[in-house]
């Protein structure tokens, strides 16, 4: 029986590998999916210095303990989605033609495939495996889920961990992402799920990656005309500046006060 873990580079994962690394568990496969903007262009879904992380400190170092990794990615990127063709649509015939434009968030295919690349990889191992999983011991939802999936086994349960106790165990190691000193948890730098603080990090850090998000939106002939639950991209951007303004007017405000 070998062991695997499937490996999303968030803290409860990472911090799964670590248990493993300290208890002398096996670990014989680490298998992470990463996604894609733009394939062709090898643009990757999450930013930029979370995916150096994974390639040039996580992975050289779980290899260094003896752990194999294995990077899969899904052959659809998120231009695939956005410039789908729509042609099937029976409930709303008046989409039939159309681009499907912005995914929406909470129906998003990129975490489906995400989770789809994982499991057709392992479907297709030959051999039989017990698989590592990411989930705390304060996660009883998920836990209660992880009951009726034989196969699948908790280590921060079996240790009693919990996602503070997982984030402070990666911090130890120096395993912790560099995305988790800006935002709460990992994900798309295009995820309609984000803040707009969190936009307004990507607008003023990675602003050529905002500007793909602006040529797109004025992409015509779309189903999905909005770009964050009912704003578009336009509104959106409206209200990512005004957050900036707000952050550049309390800096200032903080500097005035150093003068007095």
């Amino acid at each position: 029986m070998k062991h695997i873990v499937s490996w999303s580079g968030g803290k409860d994962s990472t911090a799964t590998i670590i248990l493993a690394h300290e208890h002398g568990l096996p670990i014989d496969l680490i298998v992470i999916s990463l996604l894609w903007f733009d394939k062709k262009r090898q643009i990757y879904a999450e930013y930029p210095e979370h995916v150096k992380w994974i390639f040039e400190y996580a992975i050289p170092l779980f290899e260094s303990w003896g752990y194999p990794v294995k990077v899969v990615t899904p052959k659809e990127d998120y231009l695939h989605h956005f410039f789908h063709v729509v042609t099937k649509s029976k409930k709303h015939p008046e989409r039939n033609g159309k681009r499907s434009g912005f995914l929406i968030g909470g129906m998003c295919k990129m975490s489906d495939a995400k989770v789809t690349t994982i499991r057709r990889f392992l479907k297709n191992l030959d051999f039989e495996y017990e698989e590592y999983v990411g989930i705390a011991v304060d996660e009883p939802v998920r836990l209660k889920r992880l009951e009726k999936k034989p196969g699948k086994i908790s280590l921060l349960k079996r240790y009693d961990y919990t996602e503070p106790m997982a984030r402070a165990k990666c911090e130890e190691y120096g395993l912790l992402s560099p995305s988790y000193k800006i935002f709460k948890r990992g994900g798309c730098w295009f995820c309609p799920n984000q803040s707009i603080a969190g936009f307004a990090y990507l607008k003023q850090t990675y602003p050529e990656y905002w500007e793909e998000l602006r040529v797109l939106s004025l992409e015509e002939n779309t189903v999905s005309r909005y770009f964050k639950y009912g704003r578009t991209f336009a509104e959106t951007e409206k209200d990512v500046d005004e957050y900036i303004i707000s952050l550049q007017f309390a800096a200032a405000q903080l500097s005035l006060f150093d003068l007095i």
